[in-house]
């Protein structure tokens, strides 16, 4: 969802949940553990799916497959939140606050104004603090809970590539799937039923049904409505159930049924491009660090640099006096060289300074948060980022991936756990 779509989403939903509180009584939809699913809440959400299928241009499913789906999704986020409830997960004030200044950023506001934006658009500003705290929440226990169960190691990144690495082009692939949920220890009935209907979806897809549509009324996966969509995907983060199965596919084909621990999946390749060249510029540079304390005063610090600046440009050697005055140790003993940096790795005021300053120039004294310095630029240049580091990348993705899957196995095992009561079902 871009910027814009996000800030309209967000009114809508928050407006509707307003007008479903004067028209609804709310009832309890569903009893999930210790905590209970209202039909205020449920209304609320269901809009938020309509408007978000709507701006990605998604056909809308009936009311019937969206109240299952929707409500499917609610009673699996209120039991990732009572289970981070209960390992002590918290969402600190100055952490939400780091993320709602990240969320300005991106959209080229400050906190103020990005405030003044939601409350302009009659956005109840302490429910959507909420709303992100628990999205937060449920992100730390996805970490928390991959970092113990998910790795990679070497033989498998030699594995993949000694599998997928030839010399054809690279690709990025945007996958769509169809899961046929199975519970833990399913029986044979069950397992029968579940490869009769993934048999019955591979029939109608043959004949040439809609694949988001039978993903919508058919996928036990968290993204069933949205066609399924799995988004574009490096070659190493495509599930390792369909690698093989979908590197040789072209737009528009599917494949399975696959079966994993979590049910049977169909695949869809829905789009297929080059993976993008990335050109990262870089420089390199060394600088002298003064840091200000109780003897040593700002004004100082940027007086003593100016006497630095002078003599190096009167023939000391930077990396000599570096050595003996600054204060960033690490660079320091090495002539005051911090190496070849992108955009980003340095301070903002560092980054700024270093792009201006012509290569073999000291700069004049400016101050960051790390304290007072001057710099000089060593050097320019251009690296290819799609090829460096390539098992470094490959090792990163893979774990991306198996992340995805541990978490999703064990978020189907917490549903099946759980006590649940839909009085209406």
């Amino acid at each position: 969802m871009n910027k814009i779509s996000f800030f309209a989403t967000i009114a809508l939903v928050l407006a509707s949940s307003v007008t479903s509180a004067a028209t609804l009584i709310d009832k309890v939809i569903a009893i999930v553990e210790e905590d209970v699913i209202t039909e205020r809440e449920l209304e609320a959400r269901k809009q938020l799916i309509r408007v978000e299928l709507t701006q990605a241009k998604r056909n809308l499913p009936d009311d019937a497959t969206l109240h299952r789906q929707v409500l499917e999704t609610m009673i699996r986020d209120s039991i990732l939140l009572q289970e981070a409830r209960s390992r002590g997960l918290k969402i600190t004030e100055g952490q939400l606050n780091q993320a709602m200044q990240k969320i300005s950023r991106d959209n080229n506001m400050n906190l103020t104004e990005f405030r003044k934006v939601l409350i302009a658009k009659d956005i109840d500003y302490e429910k959507y603090r909420e709303t992100l705290r628990k999205e937060l929440i449920v992100s730390s226990l996805q970490r928390q809970y991959t970092a113990r169960t998910a790795s990679v190691s070497e033989q498998e990144v030699d594995e993949f590539l000694r599998r997928t690495d030839d010399d054809s082009t690279e690709y990025e692939y945007k996958l769509a799937h169809i899961l046929i949920s199975l519970p833990d220890a399913a029986s044979p009935e069950q397992v029968s039923k579940a490869q009769d209907k993934a048999s019955g979806i591979l029939s109608r897809l043959n004949q040439g049904a809609n694949f988001e549509k039978l993903a919508n009324e058919n996928s036990g996966g968290s993204n069933a409505l949205r066609g399924g969509d799995l988004g574009w995907r490096n070659k190493a983060e495509i599930p390792s159930l369909f690698t093989d199965a979908v590197l040789p596919m072209k737009p528009g084909e599917y494949a399975g049924p696959f079966r994993s621990a979590s049910g049977y999946h169909i695949v869809f390749l829905a789009d297929r491009k080059n993976a993008q060249q990335v050109l990262t510029q870089q420089i390199r540079s060394r600088h002298i660090l003064l840091r200000p304390n109780e003897i040593l005063s700002e004004e100082d610090a940027k007086l003593r640099l100016i006497e630095l600046r002078q003599r190096i440009l009167e023939g000391e050697e930077f990396d000599r006096l570096a050595n003996l005055y600054s204060v960033d140790y690490g660079s320091g003993a090495e002539g005051g060289d911090i190496g070849w940096m992108g955009e980003g790795d340095t301070a903002k005021e560092y980054a700024q300074t270093v792009a201006l300053l012509e290569i073999g120039k000291i700069s004049q004294p400016f101050r960051s948060q790390f304290g007072w310095h001057i710099v000089e630029v060593t050097g320019r240049r251009t690296i290819d980022e799609t090829s460096e580091s390539k098992r470094e990348k490959i090792y990163s993705q893979l774990l991306r991936q198996k992340q995805r899957e541990v978490f999703n196995v064990w978020q189907n095992r917490l549903r099946d756990e759980a006590y649940i009561v839909i009085p209406d079902a």
